[in-house]
């Protein structure tokens, strides 16, 4: 006679006497809804013994957790007090009785609710990242753009194609946030006083940075308030000290 195959009879009796199944969220956010160990292998006990008994005794309970039945009196008192679980009378109409049974549906809601918080979050991330990108690639786009535009300019005034080491010039101006109109601004004013120097047209550049001017419409206030001044100075000398030609290009002194 062989022997019994004991390691087989095992198997059989471990994988044919039922599973449970216990949803993996559940296992991997209750302590984020405050329920502690305890109380997550109670739900899991109360989920194992839903089909067979709907409303297991206290005792068994007990039994099953290795705990006193005091304690797990507690611990649904507490899964009840915050609305995870209730206790609901069903009709059985082959008994013709309410027979009293578990119910997880404020489980359930907390869960549903701690999931659609966290696609949102999850939504929210991706759209975040999205629009950073799509920022980056206009901000790109544009500074491209606004580069071309600047050397175009540059090349066709100064009739001829500008030099590496100017352009590397023009990418120090946007590095220091300096905008495409501002750039062209400074160069004009470069042409219209006869001097097409890289080194003057960024010491025009650095006296609006010095002062904060961001805008054109800043520059103009700007060259405004000289002007007045300027008149301001012409009208306190007398005539017979004669009159000293001001220079009309306040940014001549930056010429190196």
């Amino acid at each position: 006679m062989s022997k019994p195959n004991l390691y087989g009879s095992f198997v059989q009796a471990l994988f044919f006497s039922g599973t449970v199944g216990i949803p993996k969220y559940f296992l991997k956010h209750y302590s984020e809804l405050k329920i502690s160990p305890m109380e997550a292998l109670l739900i899991i006990h109360l989920i194992s013994e839903m089909e067979n008994d709907p409303f297991p005794s206290t005792q068994l309970l007990a039994q099953r957790l290795n705990v006193e039945r005091d304690e797990v009196e507690e611990l649904i008192d507490n899964l009840v007090s915050r609305q995870l679980l209730s206790i609901e009378k069903q009709w059985n109409p082959q008994s013709g009785e309410y027979y009293s049974r578990y119910s997880f549906t404020g489980l359930v809601d907390e869960l549903s609710e701690h999931w659609a918080i966290e696609q949102l979050k999850v939504y929210e991330a991706e759209q975040a990242h999205v629009h950073a990108q799509q920022k980056a690639l206009r901000v790109e786009g544009k500074s491209h753009s606004s580069l071309e535009n600047i050397i175009r300019t540059f090349e066709q005034e100064l009739g001829r194609p500008i030099t590496p080491i100017e352009c590397e010039v023009i990418d120090t101006w946007f590095a220091s946030n300096f905008s495409e109109e501002l750039i062209l601004e400074a160069f004009k004013r470069g042409v219209m006083a006869g001097i097409r120097n890289f080194r003057y047209i960024d010491s025009i550049l650095r006296e609006w940075e010095k002062k904060g001017l961001r805008t054109i419409h800043e520059v103009q206030a700007d060259d405004a308030y000289f002007q007045a001044r300027q008149e301001k100075a012409r009208g306190k000398r007398t005539a017979n000290q004669g009159v000293r030609k001001i220079p009309s290009d306040k940014y001549e002194d930056f010429y190196l």
